[in-house]
């Protein structure tokens, strides 16, 4: 599928906050209480490609293909646990 880069950063910010939020009156997404700062069109047309879905009233949420166009999540590493000099992964409940 092709995607600008506005709408591929958009949902790769939203999968980073939780995958879901929420609208507000001025048409941004909030998401984990940060507001995504993308056009509304970059959403509505992210809508129509059916990356996102509607969670209820005022909601939205990445569909499966959102979640696989936006790729798989960076993985979290623990800087300050060290083998050798290499970094290990953290457990995956570390933030």
């Amino acid at each position: 599928m092709t995607l600008t880069d506005s709408q591929r950063a958009a949902i790769r910010a939203l999968r980073d906050a939780g995958g879901e939020g929420a609208i507000d009156r001025h048409g941004a997404v909030v998401a984990s209480g940060q507001r995504l700062h993308f056009l509304t069109d970059t959403w509505l047309r992210l809508v129509t490609l059916g990356l996102l879905e509607s969670a209820g009233p005022l909601r939205v949420r990445l569909t499966k293909a959102g979640r696989r166009e936006a790729g798989a999540a960076g993985r979290k590493v623990d800087v300050l646990f060290t083998s050798g000099g290499g970094q290990i992964l953290a457990h995956p409940g570390a933030e």
